[in-house]
């Protein structure tokens, strides 16, 4: 059983930067009117997210669909993304507790594939550009390789820039007698 991204690594000797690290967060209120505050982020499991750029992807495209759908004709029953006026003020990673909860699963456990649990997807544009990545398919023992284009398609990913590399702790010196 695998818990981590370094375990993923670790058993499928597999780089970091392959392994497709899918972190569920919550937003002070839905994205779009009507659904739940929350959405997968995907980005390289050697990488770390930055919350501020985060807000700023999600926000950019909030305007983006809002534009669009005004574009549009209404379509009877669908309801509008947020105003734009109104944009997402905080962005954060949930209390492990709200994935049991609100999506009865593990921590740890969840599926990268936010259709499953009827969640938008953000994905890192870094992330977007590699060829294949190893992705989590819900549970602690399976993993899934698969073209990320083909992942971001099926998944219509929003795609940012909001990854950033993890700082490297600095290791102790041994101590001598």
């Amino acid at each position: 059983m695998v818990y981590t991204a370094y375990d993923v690594a670790a058993t499928t000797h597999v780089k970091l930067g392959d392994i497709a690290k899918s972190l569920l967060v919550k937003f002070n209120k839905p994205f779009e009117n009507g659904k739940k505050p929350y959405a997968l982020v995907i980005v390289a499991a050697d990488k770390k997210i930055d919350f501020n750029k985060l807000k700023k992807t999600v926000n950019d495209w909030a305007i983006k669909l809002n534009k669009e759908s005004r574009a549009q004709k209404p379509i009877k029953g669908k309801k509008q993304l947020i105003d734009i006026y109104n944009k997402i003020a905080k962005v954060a990673l949930p209390k492990e507790n709200d994935m049991k909860i609100k999506f009865n699963v593990a921590p740890g456990a969840m599926a990268a594939f936010g259709s499953f649990y009827k969640l938008l997807i953000f994905a890192d544009k870094a992330f977007a550009k590699k060829e294949k990545a190893l992705f989590a398919a819900g549970s602690f023992t399976e993993s899934i390789r698969l073209k990320v284009a083909d992942f971001i398609k099926v998944e219509k990913a929003m795609i940012g820039s909001f990854a950033i590399a993890k700082e490297k702790k600095a290791k102790k010196a041994k101590q001598t007698k």
